[in-house]
């Protein structure tokens, strides 16, 4: 079992990502002029960010690698519309208008790849954000277990971006995570061209 199935059935009552993943959304929204969008949340966990989006969301699809955080997710919903799997990207035949990723990228090995990946899911002049830390000393988290990144320089990853045929058209910090001391997060939301 991972720590994020240990983790699932308590994720929602720290009141720090509740209010992060609220304002990654609100930052997704004010971003993103448009409505009626399928959207896909990479990493989903319990859907925090998800359910935040159901005002612009024709539909939503959350893929996620804990079945503990899918079956928190999927608890919440009240539509077929808005539904979470426990699927890796490659198992997604889709395409999709926007595709969100909070908190998920420092957990990714080859950003590179991903991003890849990513772009073979979406749609023509769809946007990709990606909220994440901004650059730090490794001292987010208590256990850096499946963490791969400190937190991203964001011009470096919106080069790699660009490298694959993306344009940046939102760049903002969202929020501060107060710990023993501030960890800045990011929004960066890249079009596909």
């Amino acid at each position: 079992m991972s720590s994020f199935d240990k983790r699932a059935q308590e994720w929602d009552k720290n009141d720090r990502r509740v209010q992060t993943a609220k304002k990654v959304a609100n930052a997704v929204k004010s971003c993103i002029n448009e409505k009626n969008l399928k959207i896909l949340d990479f990493g989903c966990g319990t859907g925090l960010v998800s359910y935040e989006l159901t005002n612009i969301a024709h539909s939503i699809t959350g893929i996620d690698t804990s079945p503990k955080m899918v079956e928190m997710f999927n608890a919440k919903s009240t539509t077929p519309a808005i539904k979470a799997f426990c699927k890796d990207i490659d198992e997604i035949e889709e395409k999709f208008d926007l595709i969100v990723s909070s908190m998920t990228f420092h957990h990714i090995k080859d950003i590179d790849a991903i991003i890849e990946k990513l772009r073979t899911k979406i749609q023509p002049g769809g946007v990709i954000c990606v909220a994440d830390l901004v650059k730090e000393d490794g001292s987010f988290h208590n256990d850096n277990s499946g963490v791969h990144h400190f937190g991203f320089d964001i011009e470096e990853l919106t080069k790699k971006f660009e490298h694959k045929g993306f344009k940046k058209i939102c760049q903002k910090i969202v929020y501060t995570i107060q710990k023993h001391k501030a960890f800045d997060v990011f929004l960066l939301c890249m079009q596909k061209g």
